[in-house]
């Protein structure tokens, strides 16, 4: 934009005129001002690296150090959660026409609550440089106390409100993917791929499962079947179910924001990511709010 465009921007007429409705897919995803494509990996990635070393207390961009400024941490952690949720109101409202469009920023917005209050949850444990022992063993001793407590990775639990922007993104997308698998070379191999490195981990174990179920199986035929042999059986199956069902809902949360990524950029024919038109300053802006909890120290 330039200066008399920026001197005339109404926000109003922004958010209710919107030039990208009734078209193709591609142009209607114009609205959507957040990251997207190779960027947004980009972006998705650094977030899940951040949530790692703030739940060890490091600083992001300086993993060698332990974090100790509490309160400039804490101020990262609450301009980042405040603006990444103005900017995402921003781009659901403007995409409100599509309900996939609303459903996948949904999807964001509950990712930036919760990596906002992850990162505040971090700030607030963040102690004074003098609390840590400096002197050889000491230090060591000190650190691995701490990472065996859980002081610090309790702020993980936060990622459990993550769960239900995942269901309610994936359905979005899931829906834009059908729309376009048939015709759109990109979507369906992206599609493929993704799939594949999902069912992967799920399926070998459940043939792990199945091979120690027909162990137990033969073990009981060889000795007296019993009904605590049969019980045993039960639990072990049981157990099996939950472990493949835990195993393909932690690859589909960690992976489905990348498959979003790749998703809508085929989509919108444009793998890169660059945002175009009267969008960018959101998209940016996203960006740089999700970045600030990354120069935590």
């Amino acid at each position: 934009m330039n200066d008399t465009s920026l001197t005339h921007f109404n926000l109003n007429d922004w958010l209710h005129e919107n030039p990208y409705t009734n078209g193709t897919l591609a142009e209607e995803l114009q609205c959507y001002g957040l990251p997207y494509g190779g960027i947004g990996f980009a972006s998705h990635l650094l977030t899940y690296y951040t949530i790692g070393m703030l739940s060890y207390q490091r600083s992001p961009w300086m993993p060698w150090k332990r974090n100790h400024h509490k309160w400039i941490n804490i101020t990262l952690a609450i301009f980042g959660l405040v603006a990444s949720i103005i900017l995402t109101v921003l781009t659901i409202l403007r995409c409100r026409n599509r309900w996939q469009f609303v459903a996948m920023a949904t999807w964001k917005l509950i990712l930036s609550v919760m990596f906002g209050i992850l990162s505040f949850h971090a700030a607030i444990m963040v102690r004074p440089k003098e609390k840590y022992q400096y002197s050889g063993l000491e230090h060591l001793e000190s650190t691995v106390n701490a990472i065996e407590n859980k002081e610090y990775t309790d702020v993980l639990w936060w990622l459990l409100l993550y769960v239900p922007g995942v269901v309610a993104g994936l359905s979005g997308l899931l829906s834009l993917v059908f729309k376009e698998i048939g015709h759109n070379a990109h979507v369906k191999i992206i599609t493929e791929v993704f799939g594949t490195v999902i069912a992967l981990p799920a399926g070998l174990m459940l043939i792990i499962g199945i091979i120690w179920m027909c162990s137990q199986c033969c073990g009981s035929r060889k000795e007296e079947v019993n009904n605590s042999s049969m019980e045993n059986l039960g639990k072990g199956t049981v157990a099996i179910g939950i472990m493949v069902f835990l195993v393909a809902g932690s690859a589909t949360g960690v992976l489905a924001a990348l498959y979003s990524d790749w998703g809508l950029g085929a989509i919108a024919g444009n793998l890169v990511g660059l945002p175009s038109g009267d969008v960018a300053p959101l998209y940016w802006g996203y960006i740089l709010a999700k970045r600030l909890p990354f120069f935590s120290f």
